[in-house]
């Protein structure tokens, strides 16, 4: 028997045996779909992570990790399929300890499969000796895994808060504002420039809630509280499609559970961040 957990995706599902564990093989008929692969240490196990080609639209895969069932589907092999974000939701005792494992793995399959050309000369790529990394055996570069930060952010006025419908993708669901950091700002002045161009308002009392990897394919997730400051509601159309004042105890159709914008809304991240 392997000494090896074995990670193994198809979009953002991971595949776990009947027993809801992690197999220490990959089986036979999943062989033929395997596009990339990677050795890892991971929860100081030696593990081995694989990427599968999609079987399904990795946007669907990707939509319904954030709003849809945390039911495994189920296609004749001895185990059966995950969404990963369930895993971050989920209470179990047996799957909840592999949520931040298969994030790192799921990051890490993503950046690695991605970058297979040097930046610099377009020569290919080899596995950095002693690193997880990449290097350019050409003009020496080394390329290391890429991470993408990201806020989101819960804006509250009068004891409501501020949700939204995105133009483009999640489109059934109602979720915070949220967009990457650019350079030369900090992620307090990124907060209040999402919300100023997604909705067209002023923001004050920016305050830090906590992170969230967020491997699709590479975000990083940093959350915060903030309070209206100034301005009516005026969706950016080409972004959001819907933006409006909920009360807390009647909301939309929202995240699911152990998605970081379930856990600002319900508050998750502690008391001493909401007011």
């Amino acid at each position: 028997m392997s000494n090896k957990f074995y990670y193994i995706f198809r979009s953002s599902e991971l595949f776990l045996t009947k027993d809801y564990t992690l197999p220490t093989s990959l089986p036979e008929s999943l062989a033929d779909s395997v596009i990339d692969s990677l050795d890892l240490v991971l929860s100081g196990r030696a593990a081995h992570a694989v990427l599968l080609r999609d079987e399904v639209p990795r946007d669907s895969i990707v939509s319904a990790s954030v709003s849809g069932s945390h039911s495994a589907s189920v296609d004749g092999l001895d185990g059966s399929w995950i969404r990963l974000r369930a895993l971050t939701g989920s209470e179990d005792p047996v799957l909840a300890p592999l949520s931040a494992p298969a994030c790192r793995a799921l990051g890490l399959l993503n950046w690695h499969n991605s970058t297979r050309f040097c930046g610099r000369c377009g020569h290919p790529l080899e596995e950095h000796h002693s690193e997880i990394a990449r290097r350019c055996p050409s003009c020496n570069h080394v390329f290391y895994p890429r991470i993408s930060p990201a806020i989101i952010v819960l804006v509250r006025k009068e004891g409501k808060i501020l949700l939204a419908r995105h133009a483009a993708r999640n489109q059934e669901v109602f979720s915070c504002i949220a967009g990457f950091l650019e350079h030369g700002e900090s992620l307090e002045e990124c907060v209040a420039r999402e919300v100023r161009e997604e909705v067209g308002i002023s923001v004050k009392n920016v305050v830090y809630a906590g992170s969230q990897s967020w491997p699709y394919p590479d975000q990083h997730m940093v959350a915060f509280y903030a309070d209206w400051a100034s301005g009516e509601i005026t969706p950016d159309l080409a972004e959001i499609s819907e933006a409006r004042w909920f009360d807390p105890d009647n909301l939309p159709n929202s995240p699911m559970r152990g998605t970081v914008a379930w856990n600002l809304i319900h508050g998750v991240f502690g008391a001493s961040s909401k007011k």
